[in-house]
C-alpha cells in the first residue's frame, strides 16, 4: 500500500480505505508471479545467527511496530551477516540517460522492508527487485535520504487514511490509463466536473462583484481522455439446417452434416447458441 501511495494517493485511498479493488492484466500476472516465488518457505534465521553461510529464506513476513508496517518480503538473501531484500516484479526498469534504476514506487516499496529488517536487528544496506520480464536485477543502496523519504510517504498514508478525505485525482497523468481503477476513479471526469463548477462559482462571483478593468477570470481543461472498453467479439450462433448434428471436442462445437464435419466453432467465440428445426446436441 506504500507503494500505491506514492504511485497514487487517490488509488491508495480507494484500495486501503474504501476497500475498493479490481482486477487488471497487471495485477493477475503480479499475482500469479508471487504465487511462484511464495511457492516455497524458508525460515529466516535470527540477527545473532546469521553467519558467513548464504541462506534464501523466502516469504519472510516481518513488521515495525514503530512506522506500523507490516511486508510480505519475496526473498531475503543472507551473506556474512548481513541481509538484502529482494522484490520480484514481473514488468521492466525504469531506464533514464544514466543507465536503469528503480521505479519511484518500486524503490520506496523495497525500502519499507529495509527498514523492517533494521528494526528487527539485521544488517541491511540494500535492497534488489528482480525484473521478470527483462531477467534484470537491479539494486539500491539504503542511503539516509531514501530512508526519511520512505519514512514520510508511511507517515503521509497514514495521515491520509486518518483525514477520511480521498484526494484529487491526478490531472492528465499517463499513470491513469493503465490503472486498474480507472474506470472507478474517472480522473478526467471528475477534474473535468471540478473545473466547470470552478467556472460557474466565479461567473456569479463576477456577477456580484465586477472585476477591475484587465483582470478575467480563466478556467481552463483539457478535454477528457476516452475510456477504452473491452471489445465484445462473441457472437450469437444460429443452427437451422435439418438433420444437423452438434457435438462437443474440449471447447470447440462441431456441426456435423450426416457423417461428415460442416463446421468448428470454438465455445469461447460465441455468446449464445439457437437450435431450430430437427437438430439433434451431442456430449
Amino acid at each position: 500500500m506504500v507503494n500505491e501511495f506514492v504511485y497514487c494517493p487517490r488509488l491508495f485511498f480507494y484500495e486501503w480505505v474504501d476497500g475498493v479493488f479490481r482486477e487488471s492484466v497487471d495485477t493477475v500476472e503480479g499475482t500469479l508471479q508471487h504465487q511462484r516465488v511464495d511457492a516455497k518457505t524458508d525460515e529466516l534465521p535470527r540477527p545473532e545467527d546469521a553467519g558467513s553461510e548464504v541462506i534464501h529464506s523466502r516469504s519472510v513476513t516481518l513488521s515495525s511496530e514503530r512506522l506500523r508496517v507490516i511486508a510480505k518480503m519475496d526473498l531475503v538473501e543472507v551473506l556474512e551477516g548481513s541481509v538484502t531484500p529482494v522484490d520480484y516484479k514481473h514488468g521492466h526498469p525504469r531506464e533514464t540517460d544514466s543507465g536503469i534504476e528503480l521505479w519511484p514506487t518500486d524503490r520506496v516499496q523495497l525500502a519499507v522492508q529495509g527498514l523492517i529488517l533494521s528494526e528487527n536487528g539485521y544488517a541491511c544496506e540494500e535492497g534488489v527487485v528482480y525484473y521478470v520480464r527483462t531477467r534484470q536485477r537491479v539494486r539500491v543502496a539504503f542511503d539516509d535520504n531514501l530512508l526519511s523519504e520512505t519514512e514520510r510517504a508511511i507517515a503521509q498514508a497514514w495521515e491520509l487514511a486518518r483525514s477520511g478525505a480521498i484526494p484529487s485525482p491526478l490531472e492528465d497523468s499517463p499513470k491513469c490509463p493503465g490503472c486498474s481503477l480507472v474506470g472507478i476513479c474517472l480522473p478526467d471526469e471528475t477534474n473535468t466536473l471540478r473545473v466547470t463548477l470552478a467556472q460557474e462559482t466565479a461567473a456569479i462571483q463576477l456577477n456580484l462583484f465586477p472585476a477591475e478593468a484587465g483582470e478575467a477570470a480563466e478556467c481552463s481543461h483539457a478535454e477528457p481522455r476516452r475510456l477504452v472498453t473491452p471489445r465484445d467479439d462473441l457472437r450469437p450462433l444460429y443452427l437451422n439446417t435439418q438433420g444437423a448434428r452438434v457435438g462437443k471436442s474440449g471447447g470447440v462445437l462441431q456441426v456435423r452434416d450426416k457423417e461428415d464435419t460442416r463446421q468448428d466453432v470454438r465455445i469461447a467465440e460465441i455468446c449464445q447458441l439457437n437450435v431450430m428445426g430437427n437438430v439433434q446436441l451431442t456430449t
